[in-house]
């Protein structure tokens, strides 16, 4: 009765807000976390830059159609693509480093309630996903616009409200995507799997829409969760795609349900 009560006593003291502060050691001193969010960051901005320079120069010699759909919004976020890897990683390594180096098992010793395990990495991830990932669209803009800008082609400025939309939703859109790697890797536990599984979710798909057969690809380019989602950075309006806030609300929906699945992976299945 007594070696009982030895067991449980830790359970007791293991509140929420100290998983809270262990999951936040974790990821602060991961190295793999800083490395990631500079390089995330240092691309997206050469990118930007890149895009728009290059966007801009031959915006002189479009046809009519497609200087009516140049997308100034858009050219300055391009970067997001790689973004939503780099950061689907850092979601995913949250937890499968820890079953790379059997270290979940001590976590899940010292916090044996499993939602409460996931519920603090996931609230970590998001305080720091979510900075970066605000921080990433805008710089990515000031750098695309001031390119276009100097190249004389179309542009905003942050009173546009295209562009707090794309700021934000920017942001939104690239924390949605750490958490997407956060609930694949508490499903496959292995880091590899994870990447694998970003890259043909978040890329390949993307890639290979438009080649889809009639109806079958007019329905994946409207309504896969990341392409649905990606709309949100851009400023022309595609009658045949969601509406910005609507596709983000896809995709929102979707890293929501694979969380729920997470959870219950998660809290059943032995470390």
């Amino acid at each position: 009765m007594s070696g009982s009560a030895t067991d449980t006593a830790p359970a007791g003291r293991a509140t929420f807000p100290h998983g809270l502060r262990a999951e936040w050691i974790k990821i602060r001193t991961m190295r793999s976390t800083i490395h990631v969010i500079l390089g995330t960051l240092a691309f997206c901005v050469g990118l930007a830059s890149l895009n728009g320079t290059s966007a801009g120069g031959e915006y002189g010699d479009m046809t009519a159609a497609d200087q009516a759909s140049f997308d100034p919004l858009a050219t300055s976020l391009r970067g997001y693509l790689l973004a939503q890897i780099a950061l689907g990683l850092l979601g995913a390594l949250v937890i499968t480093s820890e079953y790379g180096a059997r270290t979940i098992v001590s976590t899940l010793t010292a916090v044996p309630h499993r939602a409460r395990v996931l519920a603090a990495k996931a609230t970590v991830l998001v305080a720091v996903v979510l900075p970066v990932g605000l921080l990433v669209s805008f710089s990515g803009f000031l750098v695309g616009q001031a390119a276009l800008a100097g190249a004389d082609a179309p542009h905003l400025g942050l009173s546009d409200p295209q562009a707090l939309r794309g700021i934000l939703g920017g942001g939104l859109y690239l924390t949605l995507a750490g958490l997407f790697g956060l609930a694949i890797g508490a499903v496959v536990r292995s880091t590899t799997a994870t990447v694998t599984t970003l890259f043909g979710a978040l890329l390949i798909v993307q890639a290979f829409a438009p080649a889809l057969p009639g109806a079958l690809g007019d329905r994946v380019a409207k309504y896969w969760p990341p392409l649905a989602g990606g709309q949100i950075i851009t400023g022309y309006r595609d009658p045949a795609l969601l509406a910005p806030w609507s596709g983000l609300a896809v995709m929102a929906g979707c890293v929501a349900a694979l969380l729920t699945a997470a959870f219950i992976v998660f809290r059943k299945r032995d470390a």
